[in-house]
This record gives C-alpha cells, structure tokens and sequence, in this order.
C-alpha cells in the first residue's frame, strides 16, 4: 500500500477543510488533554479547536473545578474590574457539567463557592435602554401632576381640588356658597359641604397619558435600589447530585442564570421555595430535571410552569410529594410540554 508522504506534512493538514477538523474535534471533546494539544499544533488549528475547547469544560475532580475558576478569576479582574464585560474565553462557554465529579466532591460546600465564582465571572450586568423623548414625557407628565396638587389654594379660578378635600391655613375662613354651606342651630359649627373631590379625577386625567406612554415605550429610571439585569452565554447547567451546592446558593445566583435553557437539578435536596425564585429568572428554560427530589411538592411545580412557560421536557421522577394539582398546573401552563416523566 503506497501512502503519500505529503498527507503528514503541515501542507497537507492546511488543506483539510475546515468543517472535518471541527467534527474530529468535537469528537475530541471528553478528552480534554487532547484538544488542548490540537489547540498549540498550528494557528488555524487554534482557531478551530478553541471555541470546541471551552464550549463545555470537562471536570473529573475539584482540583480541576478549582484551577478552571482560578484562571476565569484572574482574567476577570485584568479585562474587566467592574464587570461590564467578560473575557473573549468566557463568551465561549455554553455548558456547565459537574455531575462527573465524584461523590465527594459532589457534596463537598466548597463547589458551590466555585459555581458562584464561574457564574459572576460569566454574568454582564445589562441595563434596559430607554427613548430619551419618552422619559422625558413621562417626567414631563409627572411633573405637571406635581404642580397640579400644589396649585394655591386661595385661587378658586384655577385650583382643581375641592375645599374639603385640602385642610386650609390657620386663621383663614372657608369660602363656602349658599348652596353647598349652612350653619347648625347652635350657630357655632360649619357643616362640610357636600362636593365632589376633584383630586382623584385630575389624577386620573393626568396619569392616564403617563400609564399609555409607559406601555408604548418602557423606560428604567437607574437608582440604587433597582435590581441589574444580567446577560451570560450560559445556556447548560447540570448539577445532578451535587448536594454541595446548597439551595441558598442557587437562589442567590438566581438572576445570573436567566439565560439558561437546560436546568439539571435531579438528586440535589431542592425545595419548593429554591424552584420558584429560579422560575422568577428562567423564562427561556426548555428542558428541566427534578427528579429525586423528596421536597418538591405541588406549590414549586406550579410556580415553575406558571413562569416557564416554554418548558417542553419536564421530569418529575420520583417526586413522590407532587399530586393532582402539579399535573393540572402542567396542563394548563406548558403548551409546549413535548415529555414528562
């Protein structure tokens, strides 16, 4: 058999399309020290294999848990301090798996420190944009139903408020007409007079442009109390039996895993209360795995489809808690619900 020589040299691997050498790496993907050779043999190489490299990293132990966020760590607070963008590395990642680790360090708390690291590392803080003309029409609008509850009222001609609706300066005497004023028997007291408060319809004159613009164009006001939206490539988590990281944990990283579409939570001792704050985030989950979990009752099964609404595999195996009302919650909410189990 005669081979040509020309196939082992570096002209012959330049001139293999670039859609075979990103199948062979693919293939390559669960060994991990042997994509990372391919990624130093060439540039082109480099390339190709680094997006298969970093798309799903592989964890055979803690250590390596360890070493992984270390390093997404170190290039976070080089590139961007503030957190306002991410590492060109980090955008590469797509698929978070650490249900390989073994036992122990599935269950060692020190995983969920490593998560929470790898997680803020992805996150971007994301503002909503607003239409400058719109927000200052909303202020605009709010600003004249300010001044329209602090016209004077001396000036009868202009003020929209009755007279029983404000309280009047000391030493001044009501204007009352004789129709709507008399005196009791005793001549001492005033009776109130019976007119409509106007306050409640100029506010509701003036709010309703407000409410109409506000559903037109949606506006944020940025202030110190308002909660950052976050956006990460994330798009799969599996945490299969990992009881390190604690319920508190996943309901602090909550809003940091908006973006996910695979949710693995089988076997982690999740509760009712952990299930609703991450449906409070993941309204583009499509495929979610509960099973094993003893706590889970028909309260978390209803607030996660009444949110996640695009579910379309759900597996609830061995929930022994969930009854009639989960599987009618799951009827109503998820038209899209291709399995259950």
């Amino acid at each position: 058999m005669l081979v040509d020589s020309d196939m082992f040299t570096g002209t012959a691997c330049s001139r293999m399309p670039t859609e075979l050498l990103l199948e062979i790496f693919m293939l390559l993907t669960p060994y991990q020290r042997t994509l990372h050779a391919c990624v130093l043999t060439s540039r082109r190489w480099n390339h190709v294999a680094t997006p298969v490299l970093w798309k799903r990293p592989q964890f055979s132990r803690l250590s390596s848990v360890e070493l992984f966020a270390a390093s997404l760590l170190t290039a976070h607070r080089l590139i961007s301090p503030h957190g306002e963008r991410t590492s060109p590395y980090v955008r590469l990642i797509e698929t978070l798996a650490f249900s390989s680790l073994p036992e122990p360090d599935r269950n060692n708390p020190h995983l969920a420190t490593l998560l929470d690291t790898i997680v803020n590392c992805m996150a971007v803080v994301s503002m909503p944009t607003c239409d400058a003309s719109a927000w200052d029409g909303a202020q605009t609008s709010a600003l004249a139903l300010k001044r329209s509850r602090s016209l004077s009222r001396n000036d009868d001609a202009t003020r929209p408020h009755s007279a029983a609706a404000l309280p009047l300066p000391e030493g001044t005497e009501p204007e009352l007409s004789d129709k709507h004023a008399a005196r009791s028997s005793s001549g001492s007291e005033l009776l109130a007079p019976q007119t409509v408060d106007d306050t409640q319809l100029h506010y509701a004159a003036l709010s309703a442009p407000v409410a109409e613009m506000s559903a037109s164009a949606p506006c944020y006001e940025p202030s110190s109390h308002s909660v950052p939206a976050y956006t990460s490539t994330l798009r799969q988590l599996d945490l299969r039996f990992c009881k390190g990281v604690r319920n508190y944990s996943l309901q602090r990283l909550a809003p940091k895993l908006a973006s996910l579409t695979v949710l693995n939570l089988a076997g982690g001792l999740r509760t009712d209360i952990t299930i609703a704050k991450l449906a409070q985030h993941m309204f583009q989950l499509r495929r979610i795995s509960l099973a094993w979990t003893s706590n889970l009752t028909d309260f978390g099964v209803s607030e996660l489809v009444q949110r996640c609404k695009s579910v379309e595999c759900l597996d609830l195996t061995y929930c022994t808690q969930i009854e009639d009302t989960a599987m009618f919650a799951i009827a109503h909410n998820l038209r899209n619900l291709c399995a259950l189990s």
